[in-house]
């Protein structure tokens, strides 16, 4: 072969390689493509806000949380996978009282409390002391189900100051109607160190901080699913 028309072949060669490549590297595949986007968000028309934590189901009692923010008509995600614990008797749609089940669907996320100091949710924070509680149980709608109150004026309930799983903790606006036995006192919060929950959701308690701060203000809701 000439030595020529081998430099001309090799250089054929070399550029249509560079092309290869360059085509490669510049196409996304329908899974990378997915990873960017909150799917399961997106399939639920209940989900409106303009920021979605959602909370997918992997085994009986875990998860992965993703934060996801609306971007023209799809939800983007921001950050994540978190792993996050689930009630220690799973998941239901029909959520009951001292089941040990989280409840599935979508939930406004309300205001936050703990044991510490507000770390950077843009939301009403109470810091919570051995007076408050959160009332369960068999108490009814008229003496404040499903709401926090104080020992101090009379009220009984799951104890709010539990420094562990508490330090940091959102109310997810389940069972908002207070309607007696559906459940109560369900939250976002800190891993407990058994790493069990009675039907609430939890994370390791630096993941909650950023999930936390990245909320800020903004409305937002939770799909647990």
């Amino acid at each position: 072969m000439h030595t020529t028309t081998a430099r001309t072949l090799a250089m054929v060669i070399t550029t249509s390689l560079f092309a290869a490549v360059l085509t490669v590297v510049g196409q996304t595949s329908p899974a990378e493509a997915a990873a960017k986007y909150c799917t399961g968000v997106e399939a639920n028309s209940s989900v409106t806000a303009a920021k979605a934590i959602e909370v997918k189901q992997r085994s009986t009692i875990t998860a992965d949380i993703y934060l996801c923010e609306k971007s023209g008509d799809r939800y983007v995600r921001d950050s994540g996978p978190y792993k996050a614990r689930l009630g220690y008797n799973g998941t239901t749609s029909t959520k009951k009282e001292g089941d040990g089940k989280t409840p599935k669907g979508v939930f406004w996320m309300r205001d936050g409390f703990g044991t510490s100091s507000n770390p950077g949710l843009g939301k009403p924070w109470t810091k919570v002391t051995r007076d408050h509680v959160w009332v369960d149980g068999d108490a009814t709608k008229a003496e404040g189900y499903n709401t926090m109150q104080l020992k101090s004026e009379g009220f009984e309930g799951e104890s709010l100051y539990q420094p562990k799983p508490y330090k940091y903790a959102q109310v997810i606006g389940y069972n908002e109607a207070r309607t007696p036995g559906k459940g109560s006192a369900i939250f976002l919060h800190a891993n407990t160190e058994s790493m069990k929950t009675a039907g609430c959701v939890s994370m390791y308690e630096s993941s909650l901080v950023k999930a936390m701060k990245w909320e800020g203000s903004t409305k937002t809701q939770i799909l647990i699913h």
